[in-house]
């Protein structure tokens, strides 16, 4: 199963299925709405933008998400940039989606010219697999999570 990952801003009709997504994951309970939502992916179609959207495809179809932003946790405005939002289809899972995803935006993080990148999850295992290191236990509305952290190589400058 070959999975490819590309920007959002190359796929712009997606901007609805992934606020979906986005939406029915973690938007309900963050008290968005889903117009909301859309307006923001409507954001990551730009191409100037730091931040950016990543959907994973397989055999040409749609799967999954992840996406590259500055800030993730109000309670953390100094740490950036974050992976968020990594989704893959249900049916998709456990099929490797999820680590290109992954690896996608580190690489994304990484041509920027960051040194590190943060996510915060429930899920550590999953993510320590890959590389990424617990930073911190979150407490009171995220009890439960830890910040991570993966290390980064700076690019090579030719």
């Amino acid at each position: 199963m070959i999975t490819r990952v590309e920007p959002l801003e190359h796929h712009p009709e997606l901007v609805p299925l992934c606020a979906r997504w986005n939406y029915e994951a973690w938007g309900r309970d963050d008290g968005r709405s889903r117009e909301e939502i859309v307006e923001s992916f409507l954001n990551f179609l730009s191409p100037e933008s730091r931040q950016k959207a990543l959907v994973g495809f397989v055999s040409g179809l749609p799967v999954g998400l992840s996406l590259l932003i500055d800030h993730d946790l109000d309670s953390h405005p100094h740490l950036h940039p974050w992976l968020a939002s990594l989704y893959v289809t249900p049916e998709m899972r456990l099929l490797g989606v999820g680590k290109a995803l992954v690896e996608a935006t580190e690489k994304a993080a990484q041509l920027q010219g960051h040194g590190q990148l943060y996510l915060y999850t429930a899920e550590t295992g999953y993510y320590e697999r890959m590389g990424w290191q617990k930073v911190e236990e979150l407490h009171g509305d995220n009890a439960g999570m830890w910040i991570l952290q993966k290390p980064l190589k700076k690019p090579l400058v030719m």
